[in-house]
C-alpha cells in the first residue's frame, strides 16, 4: 500500500485534552445507557442537554471566582 492509500483520521476531529483520557466508568454507562435506549437522536439530546449544562455550571464557577473574600 502506497502512502498515498492510507487513511488520514479527518482534520476537523479536535483534540482531545489530556485529563479527559480517562473516562469514569459511571460517565461511560450513562451515555451507553442513553445510546442503547435511545440511539443517536437520544444521545443527541444528551449532548445538548450536558453542553447546557456545562454552561451553566461554568458561569457558576466563574461568579464564584469574582466574589471577593
Amino acid at each position: 500500500m502506497s502512502s498515498s492509500d492510507s487513511i488520514d483520521a479527518p482534520s476537523d476531529i479536535p483534540e482531545q485534552p489530556e485529563h479527559l483520557a480517562v473516562v469514569d466508568p459511571a460517565i461511560e454507562e450513562a451515555v451507553d445507557g442513553v445510546t442503547n435506549r435511545f440511539g443517536a437522536e437520544g444521545l443527541e439530546q444528551m449532548i445538548a442537554y450536558a453542553e447546557q449544562s456545562l454552561t451553566a455550571a461554568r458561569a457558576a464557577l466563574d461568579e464564584l471566582g469574582d466574589t471577593d473574600d
